[in-house]
C-alpha cells in the first residue's frame, strides 16, 4: 500500500496503470472467435472406438458414438465416456445434447455412452441397432434412456435429422424394412447395420459410417443417389472389409478421418484400405497418429486441424 502513496511510487503507478490499459481494452473489446458461425465436427481420440461430436454455428450438438472397450470378456478399467468424452465435452462448454447417436450396439460404440448419457441433458437418442444384442455395454446404454426418461428412436434410411441453421443429417443405413445383411447378430452382420449418416451445411458434407462394411456400401450405393462428400469417417477402423474401391469412386472425399487405437491389436487400419484411400488421392488422418481430428465448414469450404502433425 506504501507504494501507492508516496511521491518517489507514483511514476511505478502510472507505469502499472498504463500497462494495464491494453488488457483493459481487450476485455472490453474481446477479439472474435475465427472459428465462430462454422460447422465443427471433431473425431475424438477414445483409442480403439469412435467417437464423433458435431456442433453446429447456433451451437446445438449431436454426438455420434461414445468409445468403449472393445472386448466385453475383460473389465475396463478406464472409462473412455467419463475420462475423456465427458471431459471434452465439458471443455467445449457443453452440458446439452441435442440428440445422441449410437451407429451400433458393439462395445467401442456404445460403452462411453453410459456416462455421457449419465452427466448430460440429452434431447434424443437415435440407436442404430437392429438386432436383438443383450450385451452388458448395451444394456447399460438402454437401462440409463429409460431410466431418464429420453425420447429414443431407431434410425431407418429416408430419416432426416434437422439440427437448425441449414444443418442437417440425413440416414443413409441401415435400410428401412427387412434384414438384408442377415440375422445373426455376429459382429459382420452388427457392423452392417450400422447407422450411417450424412452430414449438410451448405456445399458441404461429411459421411459418417460406423462400422459400415462392404455389404452396407453396395447397399446405400444402389439406395443412395448422392452420397458425396468432402470428408469421410472410415468405416470400421480402417478394417480391410470397409472402404471398397466403388465406395471411394462414388464418394469422392477430401478428406479421410480414420479412428484406431495405438498399436491395436486387429491391425487398423489395414494396408489395403490405406492403399485404396491413397490412390483415390484422399489425405487421410488417424486418431492413433494425428489424435483428436477437428473439421471446420463455413458452407463452402471444409478445412481439417489435427490436434498432432
Amino acid at each position: 500500500m506504501h507504494l501507492f502513496t508516496t511521491r518517489r511510487g507514483r511514476p511505478r503507478l502510472l507505469a502499472l496503470l498504463l500497462s494495464l490499459l491494453p488488457l483493459l481494452w481487450w476485455a472490453a473489446h474481446p477479439r472474435p472467435d475465427p472459428d465462430g458461425g462454422k460447422l465443427r465436427v471433431t473425431v475424438l481420440d477414445v483409442g480403439q472406438g469412435d467417437c464423433i461430436l458435431v456442433e453446429t454455428p447456433t451451437r446445438r450438438a449431436m454426438l455420434i458414438d461414445g468409445g468403449g472397450s472393445n472386448d466385453e470378456s475383460q473389465v475396463d478399467s478406464t472409462d473412455v465416456g467419463q475420462k475423456i468424452v465427458v471431459p471434452f465435452l465439458h471443455y467445449r462448454g457443453l452440458n446439452h445434447l441435442d440428440v445422441v447417436v449410437l451407429t451400433h450396439p458393439h462395445g467401442d460404440h456404445c460403452g462411453g455412452l453410459t456416462a455421457v448419457l449419465r452427466e448430460e441433458a440429452v434431447g434424443a437418442v437415435l440407436d442404430g441397432t437392429v438386432l436383438p444384442y443383450p450385451s452388458a455395454d448395451y444394456m447399460a446404454f438402454r437401462k440409463e434412456i429409460k431410466d431418464r426418461h429420453i425420447l429414443c428412436q431407431h434410425a431407418a434410411r429416408g430419416m432426416r435429422l434437422d439440427l437448425g441453421n441449414g444443418v442437417t443429417a440425413d440416414v443413409l443405413n441401415p435400410p428401412a424394412a427387412g434384414t438384408p445383411y442377415g440375422t445373426q447378430p455376429d459382429d459382420a452382420t452388427v457392423n452392417n447395420y450400422s447407422a450411417v449418416l450424412r452430414l449438410n451445411y451448405g456445399r458441404t458434407h461429411f459421411l459418417l459410417t460406423g462400422d459400415a462394411e462392404f455389404d452396407a456400401e453396395r447397399s446405400m450405393l444402389a439406395a443412395c443417389p448422392d452420397v458425396s462428400c468432402d470428408v469421410l469417417k472410415v468405416g470400421h477402423h480402417g478394417a480391410a472389409n470397409a472402404t471398397g474401391d466403388e465406395w471411394l469412386a462414388r464418394v469422392r472425399p477430401r478428406y479421410a478421418a480414420i479412428s484406431c487405437g495405438q498399436h491395436n491389436t486387429f491391425g487398423h487400419p489395414n494396408p489395403a484400405t490405406l492403399a485404396r484411400l491413397d490412390a483415390h488421392g484422399v489425405q487421410t488422418f488417424r486418431t492413433d497418429k494425428n489424435g483428436a481430428i477437428l473439421f471446420l465448414s463455413d458452407g463452402q469450404v471444409v478445412t481439417a486441424r489435427p490436434f498432432l502433425r
